[in-house]
Parts: C-alpha cells; sequence; structure tokens
C-alpha cells in the first residue's frame, strides 16, 4: 500500500476545444480564476482524438501551443500545470477514416482483424515516435506528465492483442515455441496449455513496462524534474494485461497514479460504488513513491443532464473513503460554450473541498478495513480453460466485482488483503496458488458453490468442511434453520427464483458435510415444503480458519432485512468481532472505512444509498479514541456511547444519497 500525502488535490483535466482558440482560452482563464480555491493542478490534452498518429509537424505545433498556454496558466496563479498526453499506443478506432493511417504496425487482435487506430508498442517504429512526442511534451516545461490509460493490451479497436509478427517473434524468443497467430490462439484455449496463457501474459506485463520505461527516460532525458503519472484501467474489466500497475509505474517513476473506471450516468447510481472499489483496489497496488492517487472523474462525453453535481460529489467521496487522495475532474466538456452547463458542479465541489480536506488530512496514510472482495492480477494467466471454453470469452464465473454487492447491504469492503476477511467469488479462485488459498482458509472467508468446486479440484475442499451434493435448477427457496447464527431471522424465507435469471449453475448447491462441527445456517426446498438439503455452510478448520459456503443465490437478491440480519451474523463469527462497522437497522446505509492498525485513528464514511430518508441508524464503530461527526455543512450532531468494543453511535435523518463521515482519533 502507498502512503497518500495529507494534502487534497483537486485537478482540472482541459481539453483541445476550451484552449486551442484565444477566445476560448480566455474564458477558461477566467473560470480558473473565478474558482481559484478548487483549482491546484490543470493539466491539457494534447489532442482532441483516441486515434493515435498525429504527423510529427502537427503534433509539434500543438505542443508548442500547450507550452504558451501553460505560461499563462501560471501566470493566472494555478499552482501546477502539465499536459496529459490522451495517446501513446492509442485508445480505439475513431476518425481513422480522415485520420492520417498509422505509418508503423497497427495492433493485430486475435481474431487477426488490424487495429485502424491503435499501434503495436514493440516496433521501433512506434518507440521511436513514442520517443519524440513525450521529448515535445517534457520540451514545453510542464510541471507533469500524465500518461493516459491506453497503456493496456486489450480494447484497442482489436478486443485482444498484439499478435502482430514482431510480437509472436518476441513470444517464440522467450518461450522457444514458434507459432503463427492461429496457432497461438488455438493453444491459448487448450486446456493443457495453462504454460502458454502464463507466458502470453508476462509479455504483455513486461511490454507494457518496457513501454513505460521508454516513455520515462524520453521525459527525463530532456528534464529530470518532471513528474510523472499514470492512469490506470480497473481489474474488474479484465486482467489480460497482467494488471502489473505496481510493476508499470515504478518503471515510470511515477509520482502521481490515476485510478480510471466507468460510471457516466445516474441510471445506476449505485454503480458509483463499484468504482470507488475498484480506484481502490488499483491505488492499493501502487508502490511507494506515488503519494498523489488521483480519482478520475469521468463525466464523457460531458452532458450534465446524464449525472448529477450530486452524484459527481459522492462518487469523489466515495473514492476518498476508498483510499485516493485526489480528484482528476474530466468535467468541463468538449465544446467552446461559457461553461453555463459546468457550474452547479463546480458550486458544489466549492462546497464540499472543506470536508474532503479534512478527511484526507485524518486518513493520510490509512489503510482501508473490511472485508476484501478477493481479485488476482494473475486471474487470466492462472484461469482453468475447460473443455470447449474460449480463453478469450468473457465468463460470468470471472467477474472479481460480484461481492460489491455486500456494500449495499451495510457490510464494510475494502481494497486492502490484508483485511479482516476475505470474499472469494465465482471461479475467481482460479487466479489463485495454493498457498494464497490457505493463507484465505486460514483467515475469515466468505465464498459460494463455483468456489467450492475449484477448492475440491485443487485439493482444498476439507479445509471448508463441505462438498456440493447436488446442483438445482429451478423452483427452490431458501429456509433459515434454528441455528445461533441466525438470530433474529430464525425460519425466515427467501425466493431469489433462480431459474429466471439465465443460466442457474452455482446457485443452488446443496451441501453435505465432510467433517465435524459443520453448521448448517439454511436448507433449501421447493414450493411444497419439500427438503432438498442445506445450502449455507459454516465451519472452523484445522487452520483455525472460519470459512462460510454460500449455495443459494450467494450474489444476487441478498437485500431482505432477514438475509442482510444473517450474514451479518455470519460476518460477525467468521471474523471473530473484527468487522470495523456494523449497523443495526435494515437500512440502505453503506459503510466504507479508513482505519489504523491500532484502531485509534480513521474515518467511516456513511452513505445513504437509497431514496427514502434514514430517520435514525445505530452505527456500532469497533475502534477507540475520540469521535466526531461532519458532513458538507460541518460539524454534525449524533449520540455517541462508549461501548466494549468501541462506540455505539446514533445517526438521525439522513437524506437520501447523503454522506456522513465518523472521525476516530
Amino acid at each position: 500500500m502507498t502512503n497518500p500525502a495529507a494534502k487534497l488535490t483537486l485537478a482540472w483535466r482541459i481539453g483541445v476545444s476550451n484552449y486551442e482558440r484565444d477566445a476560448a482560452f480566455h474564458r477558461l482563464l477566467e473560470l480558473l480564476r473565478q474558482n481559484r480555491s478548487i483549482v491546484d493542478e490543470v493539466s491539457l490534452f494534447e489532442t482532441v482524438t483516441h486515434h493515435l498518429y498525429i504527423p510529427p509537424e502537427a503534433l509539434a505545433q500543438r505542443m508548442a501551443l500547450i507550452g504558451r498556454r501553460l505560461v499563462a496558466l501560471r501566470e493566472v496563479g494555478v499552482p501546477s500545470v502539465g499536459i496529459n498526453v490522451l495517446t501513446t499506443m492509442g485508445h480505439i478506432n475513431e476518425g481513422w477514416d480522415y485520420m492520417p493511417a498509422l505509418p508503423f504496425q497497427p495492433m493485430i487482435g486475435h481474431a487477426g482483424a488490424a487495429s485502424l487506430g491503435c499501434a503495436c508498442p514493440n516496433t521501433p517504429e512506434l518507440r521511436q515516435y513514442v520517443w519524440d512526442k513525450y521529448q515535445m511534451a517534457a520540451g514545453e516545461k510542464p510541471d507533469f506528465i500524465w500518461i493516459d490509460d491506453d497503456i493496456r493490451m486489450q480494447g484497442h479497436g482489436v478486443a485482444y492483442a498484439c499478435f502482430c509478427p514482431t510480437c509472436l517473434g518476441i513470444f517464440a524468443d522467450s518461450t522457444g515455441t514458434a507459432l503463427t497467430r492461429e496457432e497461438l490462439v488455438a493453444a491459448l484455449s487448450d486446456p493443457q496449455r495453462a504454460d502458454l496463457r502464463q507466458a502470453w501474459v508476462a509479455q504483455n506485463v513486461e511490454t507494457l513496462e518496457r513501454l513505460l520505461a521508454h516513455v520515462a527516460a524520453a521525459i527525463r532525458d530532456v528534464d529530470p524534474a518532471i513528474e510523472t503519472g499514470l492512469m490506470t484501467a480497473g481489474p474488474g474489466w479484465t486482467t489480460y494485461s497482467g494488471q502489473a500497475h505496481g510493476r508499470w509505474m515504478t518503471a515510470l517513476g511515477a509520482g502521481k497514479a490515476r485510478p480510471g473506471g466507468g460510471f457516466y450516468t445516474d441510471d445506476v447510481p449505485r454503480a458509483m460504488l463499484l468504482k470507488g472499489l475498484e480506484a481502490g483496489r488499483q491505488a492499493y497496488d501502487a508502490p511507494e513513491q506515488v503519494s498523489d492517487i488521483q480519482y478520475e472523474l469521468e463525466n464523457f462525453p460531458y452532458q450534465t443532464l446524464r449525472k448529477a453535481a450530486a452524484s459527481v460529489v459522492n462518487e469523489c467521496t466515495v473514492a476518498l473513503a476508498c483510499g485516493l487522495n485526489g480528484i482528476a475532474f474530466n468535467a468541463l466538456g468538449m465544446g467552446e460554450g461559457d461553461f453555463a452547463d459546468y457550474r452547479p458542479l463546480l458550486r458544489r465541489v466549492h462546497h464540499a473541498r472543506p470536508v474532503w480536506e479534512a478527511v484526507v488530512s485524518h486518513c493520510a496514510g490509512l489503510p482501508t478495513r473490511g472485508l476484501w472482495t478477493a481479485w488476482s492480477p494473475q486471474l487470466m494467466a492462472r484461469r482453468e480453460v475447460r473443455a470447449n471454453e474460449d480463453w478469450f470469452a468473457t465468463l460470468a464465473g470471472h467477474d472479481t466485482t460480484r461481492g460489491y454487492v455486500l456494500g449495499e447491504i451495510g457490510l464494510p469492503l475494502c481494497s486492502d488483503p490484508n483485511a479482516c476477511g476475505t470474499v472469494l467469488t465465482g471461479r475467481a479462485v482460479e487466479g489463485f496458488t495454493d498457498d494464497e488459498l490457505r493463507r484465505m482458509l486460514a483467515g475469515a472467508l466468505l465464498t459460494d458453490g463455483v468456489s467450492l468446486e475449484v477448492l475440491e479440484r485443487r485439493g482444498l475442499a476439507d479445509l471448508t468442511g463441505v462438498r456440493i451434493a447436488r446442483r438445482v435448477t429451478n423452483g427452490v427457496i431458501e429456509r433459515f434453520t434454528d441455528e445461533l447464527l441466525n438470530e433474529g431471522c430464525v425460519n425466515a424465507t427467501r425466493d431469489c427464483r433462480v431459474e429466471f435469471w439465465g443460466d442457474a449453475t452455482g446457485q443452488a448447491d446443496v451441501l453435505e458435510a465432510t467433517a465435524e462441527g459443520v453448521c448448517m445456517a439454511a436448507t433449501m426446498e421447493n414450493y411444497f415444503g419439500e427438503s432438498y438439503g442445506p445450502c449455507l455452510s459454516v465451519f472452523e478448520n484445522s487452520l483455525g480458519g472460519r470459512v462460510a459456503v454460500l449455495g443459494y443465490s450467494p450474489w444476487m437478491f441478498i437485500h431482505s432485512s432477514a438475509k442482510r440480519r444473517q450474514l451479518q451474523n455470519i460476518a460477525d463469527w467468521l471474523t471473530r468481532g473484527a468487522l470495523p462497522v456494523r449497523i443495526d437497522e435494515p437500512v440502505s446505509l453503506t459503510p466504507l472505512v479508513r482505519l489504523s492498525e491500532s484502531r485509534d485513528r480513521g474515518a467511516v464514511l456513511l452513505l445513504n444509498t437509497g431514496l427514502d430518508r434514514i430517520e435514525t441508524a445505530t452505527v456500532h464503530v469497533r475502534a477507540t479514541g475520540s469521535l466526531r461527526a461532519i458532513d458538507e455543512s460541518g460539524e454534525r450532531e449524533v449520540q455517541a456511547m462508549a461501548e466494549a468494543t468501541g462506540w455505539e453511535v446514533k445517526v438521525s435523518t439522513i437524506a437520501p444519497w447523503e454522506a456522513v463521515w465518523l472521525l476516530v482519533g
């Protein structure tokens, strides 16, 4: 984990249309003057298109213009100014029919298609172009240069790259296996060729590492004092590139990081939690020298009615709770308007800054705490390929974000693997070594039937105490038993209609105990009361670990008050009471926690993610030290009473989508 600075950074990324013409740039300068107190950093994009190639002479003119604009930005008092290089390899196929064609090797996808706008990063021609481009950028004396998130090996107008002759040659040299593209693609989906899959992903990691080292050398050849930053993409999308964020940032010599992802509209507002947690995963992997970790606030394509200013502020607040210490706003549009559409957002940012500053200062260097939703950067490299499976296919079982739903029912989730417990979903288990899995099983582990299948094949299922006796595909409900873990919800039922949601495999698993001491907390039955057997087990194994296996609809439709209560009880039992937060009432209050190892300093974010006002929430904060509450209006009155494990806090009147912070210490 990095050691983020105690200072909040509010950065603004500015598109070409807002600085290219003098009139537009003067409007921008006036906007920045008016909002100087929320502008700590400004970066200018070097291009308007995601197409890579701009002829060197045109690029030189653009960089010279940027240099003049940087001088003017400094003159109006912007503390730090720089360049956001949008394209190093190219992002997608965009504008290819009127932009200059690539004069060097394009990326070749696994199916044989050539990208129209993105280049192979391994050819000397591309590397020379990159060298020249970054030398031009560095020559304009920016304080920093950001490298955008086209540093990846997937999603470049071709799904998975790069299978060009240069890359195939590198692979042949490193593995001693010379294959054509067709042969290699077929071999990568061969269940017996795990060695090739791991070697191919390793080549992707090394390709990007070499490219970033090359970028760093180009910049530092001009001016070693220029700071560099890398934008990354969330591992929840894919781990085809190996997601070696730490190695890549080290190769770049980065002091800045910008975790990215997608949350563009208010259509599914709770998706901001997913993006925040994904950003936290990327932030956790940043090396020690990275102290400025800015959340990518992405409103592309900048239509203000798609996402409210309140949503923007909330997602930024979530990001700070997930371990970041800055916000990079990409929100001011691509036109030459007067910024009228964006002034409500600017007003909200002004209002939010004091509480953001207080939280960043208070939580400097503190990790996130709670349940870790397990993921491995080696998932795609190590994943099993079963008969008739396509290694390149996106399978639901490999979605490492499914456990995020637990946050919606009040369980605290975190980005730090050194957590009080682990949530292991589906076939994500395939990304871990046996030793890594044993460590999870020796702690507190919440998992499902699909993971159990893999653990059984790996010879580790004995540490769960159960096996799958049979699978049911339709017409079953879950009934809670009279075990102590169901206190407050004994005999409750839950009907998820598993057959409605596509492939029901792994949604209704009957479990069978294989060891003494297994407790069954739920059973399955059909609609006429016939029992099929148990479907939820808890067990303390020979390593001292505590494991729960959820056999019935583990990650869907868990939002009933009874299921919430049961899962809270189970999580408390698994972690031996180490969960940092527990909320009594069945309300839509999502907690995110940053807390010191000694639990004497930290913060708890409480975000009402529902549309009902919460009249009262009883929050048990398992931490020592003084406690106070703040929100966007300043200090907030709460009732706090000391208890054996920390504090019982009564928080009143939390409006829909309102955020309240509890600061400890």
